[in-house]
């Protein structure tokens, strides 16, 4: 049990910090999760997720204080992530296949490519959008909250690239993506809780990775704010296109 603490603790502390300053690296739990840990694939998407609700509700607030989430336009995302992720994670349950975590990475892939794209277009200037289709955003959370319950990506990986495409200021995009990862959570904490053999973790694992993660995205969303916008940018579409190219073909 000791070597798990080794590798849980520092781990979830990492990527609550990398969560908390550019909404991307909680994909990698449910890999350390399944590896690393030895953990099956219901309790590491259970606890994955668990992570990903805490992060989600620390990360949002501190966002929401610097009024870096624009929650007034956000109730068509969330409910369509909240219906996706539900319809995922109970697909999850009977149906599992290699070409869902394919079709993660080559969105992962396409998001990162499409940063540089806008990036370049906007020659480094920040652009927003006034007004965004409810039905875009709506079907947006369906599509991407489906992929993320059941691949065991967090949310912000996918949604987060995708909003700054669709003209949000970086930060606001994670401040949403952070919001809208606890509305892909809940579903798939209850679902695959519901199949979960958690006695084994329940009693020291759970806490010390929820723990960690807290205080990993507490540090990282509280001090997100002085990390300049565009570099921020840039390397989380660097890190989504090396990420994409990494799993796809090596």
């Amino acid at each position: 049990m000791s070597g798990l603490f080794i590798l849980i603790v520092p781990a979830c502390l990492a990527v609550g910090l990398c969560i908390g300053w550019c909404g991307v690296a909680g994909f990698l739990l449910p890999i350390l999760f399944v590896s690393k840990c030895g953990f099956d694939s219901a309790q590491s998407l259970f606890l994955s997720f668990s992570c990903f609700l805490v992060s989600g509700l620390i990360g949002a607030y501190n966002y929401y204080r610097r009024k870096e989430l624009p929650l007034g336009r956000l109730k068509p995302l969330l409910a369509g992530s909240l219906a996706g992720a539900l319809l995922g994670a109970v697909i999850g349950q009977i149906f599992v296949s290699g070409y869902i975590k394919l079709v993660l990475y080559i969105v992962v892939l396409f998001s990162g490519l499409m940063i540089f794209v806008q990036d370049m277009l906007t020659r480094g200037k920040q652009t927003e959008r006034e007004k965004i289709h409810p039905a875009a955003l709506f079907v947006l959370g369906i599509f991407t909250a489906m992929i993320c319950a059941l691949s065991g990506a967090g949310g912000p990986v996918i949604v987060m690239p995708l909003l700054v495409v669709l003209g949000f200021p970086i930060r606001a995009a994670v401040g949403t993506a952070l919001f809208d990862s606890v509305f892909i959570a809940i579903p798939a904490i209850l679902v695959y809780g519901s199949q979960a053999d958690l006695a084994g973790i329940a009693s020291a694992v759970i806490p010390a990775a929820l723990l960690s993660h807290a205080v990993g995205i507490y540090v990282g969303s509280r001090t997100a704010g002085h990390i300049p916008q565009r570099p921020l940018k840039l390397g989380v579409a660097a890190f989504s296109v090396l990420f994409a190219l990494w799993k796809l073909f090596l």
